[in-house]
């Protein structure tokens, strides 16, 4: 084999050799410096607007979408005549300042105290719910900072701190039963909650949408 061609195939040895060692310190520092999760959503508070009477639904003047404010009418409800008085009307009102995300009755129906009308959302007081693996949750602390990505808005990445971790796995309360038969019993890697305020930065970010979060650890 010619000098020449030996010293090119050790050169290009050598860069492999620097190119894999260098990508190897960078996924060792991924997995040492950050937890991550692509298991990850937006939440907002949301607040349910019911009847506080019985009668028929007069009024149901809002729409989805709509942004309400604390105290703005949402309802009446007319009440069937008692005895002696007449008919009243019954006057509901939006509890808090926030959004109408559903309308869940209609103008002239029959409801009852505790039928619901229309549920708020609070967009003002969004955060995030990451579900982090059993294996990697003692790596994770309040007051931790983080980076977000959201699917909605593709290249903006949002700050974001570790305020509370859930005390049980997400599936520790599922409605489904985790107990398995004898003999049928599959490990599976458990997630816990980690609940994380986050900069909105001018963004209307919404209840659901999909997320990535790194979380900062060293």
């Amino acid at each position: 084999m010619k000098p020449g061609r030996v010293i090119l195939i050790n050169v290009l040895l050598v860069v492999a050799l620097v190119i894999l060692g260098a990508l190897g310190v960078y996924l060792w520092s991924q997995n040492y410096d950050y937890v991550s999760t692509a298991d990850a959503s937006i939440n907002a508070p949301s607040v349910p607007v019911v009847a506080t009477a019985t009668g028929t639904l007069a009024s149901l003047p809002v729409h989805v979408g709509e942004h309400l404010k604390a105290g703005q009418t949402v309802a009446t409800v007319t009440v069937p005549p008692s005895g002696k008085s007449g008919p009243t009307t019954v006057t509901i009102t939006a509890p808090v300042n926030g959004t109408v995300a559903q309308v869940q009755a209609a103008q002239g129906q029959m409801v009852t105290p505790g039928t619901p009308l229309v549920t708020e959302v609070q967009l003002s007081q969004v955060t995030v719910v990451a579900n982090i693996p059993e294996t990697k949750i003692r790596r994770v602390h309040v007051g931790q900072s983080a980076q977000v990505t959201v699917d909605a808005h593709p290249g903006v990445t949002f700050t974001a701190t570790v305020e509370h971790i859930a005390p049980a796995t997400q599936s520790y309360f599922s409605v489904l039963p985790t107990t398995a038969t004898a003999g049928s019993y599959t490990k599976v890697v458990q997630r816990v909650p980690v609940i994380l305020s986050v900069d909105t930065a001018g963004y209307t970010l919404l209840p659901g949408e999909n997320c990535e979060v790194r979380i900062t650890i060293h």
